[in-house]
């Protein structure tokens, strides 16, 4: 076996690849912390969802251990010299798991099926204005305007190419019965269990090391340690500090990876966080340092930015420093008709997701606000509550899982999706949005930088969100794991080899 190593770069949200030891007819079983609905491609629900996704759906371009986006299916780009025109070539006799060609039509397909269903992702093909088949092989893009983040957007997770055939023929069962063309199929989705996938024996490149992959549901932190513990799984996702130290003195292997930003979204459209003096307020009331150091065990950062803190174009803006005289001073400026907030949260999706939540809620009632902490237990049934926008705070992790902040800020703060996926928080800036507009327009990357340094600094005055902490977490691995690359998240993991 090779000697294990980490190597942790550029992103939060990250990519985890696990290179095994070559005993193909073994499974590999893969401990999650929660469910999610759906491995539709239209929306992103959670990094167990991506993570699932990375495995059976392949895309033009992935990203590689320093985030770049390197080609996957494509064989070839030619990019006009005014940046507007994408020439793609895909790479010859690959198949999707039905048998069917993957070709120029099923990009096409891809691109516009996400821009008819509506979904949180269709920002990563916002920019294309216009689809060209030329050839079974080649398809032309062109941009509205330039757009270099295009192939960071193309090696997305939710970019990932799928059957026209199977999804004809699913409907809306396709969601849960996905047909793609990465180095693992689909078997079957046992509800509140499992999700099997198999080898695809066709894949275009080097194949999976495992026989099946098992990606096993186990909400609960402490249950997930012991099957570590007893041998009965080889992989568990998002254990807590304790549980790690108990894993690591039995012998495995704990990767111990920096994550997402941890924050709460405020609500713009709901009294009295729709006062930009009551978001300040909520922001100064709260320690999080404490927190952090007590309830997470120090498994934390403190938060400095809207973008995190290995995405390309982050600026430490600042903090919200604890003061709870400045708190009450701003809240009692504000004087609003009611101090009642409605604090949703869910419980097991982060580390200790809802125990912060108490500690958050205590900290604001001695603010002198009056809390309505309501703790979700099921992640589907957390996101429906929140979609209902019947909150003035709700948790959220969140990354930049193109590895470009383009990606991150249209998808949270674009006027355009206030009240939908994932600006929830109702945020309308229109000065921000033409901001946003510029710096993702521009090849430029001294000129970019500064654009979304100003961005950074705008919204952190504004506290559309409660900043809270970039989050600790572990990941357990037994032997049969013999080298981890990261990009510095445990949200996306694959076992198969990076394309060469």
């Amino acid at each position: 076996m090779k000697r294990k190593r980490l190597v942790s770069t550029a992103l939060m949200l990250g990519l985890l690849t696990i290179l095994t030891t070559p005993l193909r007819a073994e499974s590999l079983r893969i401990l999650l912390p929660s469910e999610f609905p759906t491995l539709d491609p239209v929306e992103i629900l959670s990094g167990d969802q991506t993570m699932v996704m990375y495995h059976i759906y392949c895309r033009l371009y992935t990203f590689d251990d320093k985030m770049n986006p390197v080609p996957e299916l494509l064989e070839k780009e030619d990019i006009s010299s005014d940046g507007l025109t994408w020439r793609l070539t895909l790479r010859k006799g690959a198949t999707f798991h039905d048998g069917t060609p993957v070709n120029a039509e099923a990009v096409k397909y891809m691109i516009e099926r996400m821009r008819a269903k509506g979904g949180s992702q269709r920002v990563l093909f916002a920019a294309i204005s216009d689809i060209k088949v030329e050839n079974d092989s080649t398809v032309v893009l062109t941009t509205a305007r330039p757009f270099p983040a295009l192939r960071n957007s193309l090696a997305h997770p939710n970019a990932g190419l799928l059957s026209p055939k199977a999804d004809k023929e699913l409907g809306d069962r396709y969601g849960v019965r996905p047909v793609s063309c990465g180095p693992y199929k689909f078997k079957e989705w046992e509800r509140g269990s499992r999700i099997v996938v198999d080898r695809n024996s066709a894949f275009y490149r080097e194949p999976g090391e495992f026989e099946q992959i098992i990606f096993q549901f186990v909400p609960d932190v402490a249950t997930r340690q012991f099957m570590m513990m007893r041998g009965e799984a080889d992989v568990a996702l998002r254990l807590g500090p304790a549980e790690a130290r108990q894993v690591k003195a039995k012998g495995l292997e704990i990767i111990s990876i920096n994550g997402r930003n941890i924050f709460y979204s405020l609500n713009y459209a709901k009294a009295p966080t729709d006062d930009i003096r009551v978001r300040q307020a909520i922001n100064y009331a709260v320690d999080k340092e404490t927190i952090i150091e007590r309830v997470l065990q120090g498994a934390g950062t403190p938060s400095r930015s809207v973008l995190e803190a290995m995405l390309w174009g982050h600026v430490p803006v600042g903090t919200y420093k604890y003061d709870p005289g400045k708190a009450k001073a701003l809240l009692k400026e504000a004087d609003p008709k009611s101090r009642t907030l409605v604090l949703l949260s869910p419980d097991n999706r982060y580390l200790l997701d809802s125990q912060v939540s108490q500690a958050v809620s205590g900290y604001l009632k001695e603010a002198g606000f009056q809390v309505d902490l309501r703790v979700i237990g099921d992640w589907a049934g957390y996101l429906d509550a929140v979609k209902r926008r019947d909150f003035n705070l709700y948790m959220l992790g969140w990354g930049g899982s193109t590895g470009d902040p383009d990606q991150v800020l249209q998808s949270v703060f674009n006027s355009k999706r206030a009240g939908q996926a994932w600006n929830y928080g109702s945020v309308s800036k229109p000065e921000i949005d033409k901001m946003m507009d510029e710096a993702g327009t521009t090849f430029d990357d001294a000129k970019r930088r500064a654009i979304y340094t100003d961005i950074q600094r705008r919204l952190f005055d504004d506290a559309p969100w409660l900043f809270m902490y970039r989050g600790t977490t572990f990941t357990a691995v037994n032997n049969k794991v013999k080298t981890i690359h990261t990009l510095d998240g445990p949200e996306f993991h694959y076992v198969f080899p990076l394309p060469k």
